[in-house]
């Protein structure tokens, strides 16, 4: 007891000599303030850490692994696609009418059912039923200060979905979003000589330029309404193109629809319909307002860049 009463005695006569000395106050004030000061950036990257935390375990909970992907079958050198990632993009590549094989809405529905009930599809299922209709995927990174600049966008959109922003079909259509991480790893990476082909999506982006996804969807992408009407730059649609290894841009943000309404355009689009390599706006609210307007993409909006109605 004596010894703590000994050490308060002594803050106190210190307390009081502080309160007594005019001439230490504005020291401690300004030496409070520099503290304060100095303290700012540290305090700025350390909740910008946790905003970059949150963003990616927020697209992580939709997240398709590319774990588990084979290569070609080493007697028939077929592809196989086996990965989450990969049945999902498999899926929406055999569905999107990119060479506009099928000239109406109802001969691609019963013409890809039947090859569904054939098992003649590379991926046997139907892409509306096990991943929605109408969606969104997203190729994003972990270390990507762009996806985390458009995650605010998605969460404010999928909040506010047909009540702050209105959603032409909001009737049949839910918010829905998948992500693939460019990232990712898979247990296989070490069967790779090559350094290069150590990475899994490098692996994913040859397996799909390969087999004319990319080259097709890109192709179309660069005539959809959006691209003419922004006279958006043609690089990163490029680097979608070829899959590029070092370029594909993180965020690419694709819109998937498979509904009538995207089919019977003027420029028919079933399938791979919209893309965007980042979100404009000032804040959250912003960046979901353009997403909406990507999602309406099928509207008479004439001040929508996504319509072909669009008139600016």
């Amino acid at each position: 007891m004596n010894i703590l009463k000994a050490f308060g005695n002594f803050f106190a006569k210190i307390w009081r000599w502080i309160k007594e000395t005019a001439w230490v106050q504005p020291l401690l004030i300004v030496g409070a303030i520099f503290a304060v000061i100095f303290s700012i950036p540290k305090i700025t990257e350390w909740v910008q850490s946790f905003q970059v935390e949150a963003a990616s375990r927020y697209y992580a909970n939709y997240k398709h692994t590319l774990q588990g992907e084979n290569l070609a079958d080493k007697d028939s050198g077929k592809v196989t696609y086996d990965s989450e990632a990969d049945k999902l993009t498999e899926a929406i590549h055999e569905w999107s009418n990119l060479n506009g094989a099928y000239k109406s809405y109802e001969e691609w529905d019963a013409g890809m059912k039947a090859k569904l009930a054939n098992n003649e599809l590379n991926v046997n299922i139907d892409p509306r039923e096990v991943y929605g209709e109408k969606f969104f995927l997203v190729y994003v990174s972990n270390d990507c200060s762009n996806c985390d600049a458009v995650q605010p966008g998605f969460d404010a959109l999928a909040s506010g979905w047909n009540t702050r922003f209105a959603i032409d079909d909001a009737a049949e259509h839910g918010f829905r979003l998948h992500t693939i991480f460019t990232d990712d790893d898979s247990d296989n990476d070490d069967d790779f000589d090559i350094e290069e082909q150590q990475k899994a999506f490098v692996r994913y982006l040859d397996k799909f330029e390969d087999n004319d996804f990319l080259p097709a969807a890109g192709e179309r992408l660069t005539k959809a309404p959006y691209k003419l009407n922004s006279n958006a730059s043609t690089t990163n649609y490029d680097y979608f193109s070829t899959g590029d290894h070092t370029n594909f841009s993180t965020p690419t943000i694709l819109l998937i629809d498979f509904s009538k309404e995207s089919f019977n355009l003027r420029q028919s689009r079933v399938g791979v319909s919209e893309v965007l390599f980042g979100v404009s706006g000032d804040d959250k609210i912003a960046k979901a307002d353009n997403l909406a307007k990507m999602w309406n993409h099928t509207s008479s909006d004439v001040s929508n860049m996504f319509s072909e109605a669009y008139n600016g």
